[in-house]
Order: C-alpha cells, then sequence, then structure tokens
C-alpha cells in the first residue's frame, strides 16, 4: 500500500504508523513548536470547607440513629 498523500485520507495514517513517526521526527514544523511540561501539585491543602465537612461525617458516623430504608417503594 502506498501513503503519499495523507492529507487525501487520514484514515491511511492508520495503516502505515511507522512511516507517520518517522515524517513527524524529521519535520521542522514541529521541532520549531513551544511546549512547556505541567506537573500537578503532589499535596492539597486543607482548607476550612474540608475541616468542617470532615467534622460532620464524623458526627454522622458517631451517631445512633439508624436509617431504615424507605418502603413506599
Amino acid at each position: 500500500m502506498r501513503v503519499d498523500a495523507p492529507n487525501a485520507n487520514p484514515f491511511v495514517l492508520m495503516m502505515a504508523p511507522q512511516q507517520v513517526l518517522e515524517v513527524m521526527e524529521k519535520s521542522d514544523a514541529l521541532r520549531r513548536l513551544q511546549h512547556q511540561v505541567f506537573h500537578p501539585l503532589d499535596t492539597r491543602t486543607a482548607t476550612q470547607g474540608d475541616a468542617e465537612l470532615a467534622a460532620f461525617d464524623a458526627a454522622i458516623e458517631r451517631s445512633n440513629i439508624a436509617f431504615l430504608p424507605d418502603s413506599n417503594f
């Protein structure tokens, strides 16, 4: 199979991935693109809302209230 004009049919690119990689490596336009690498933060800072939610969850866990399923369903 010849892959001379990939712009004519982009699905042809799936048939020759190695050829696509070779063309990408030789591309001056791709080499000139600016790029940045972003890294996620390692730790998350606790906020007041998180502390309030944790206290509410703990209070619910400590409660003796039994929640029974609703029999109307």
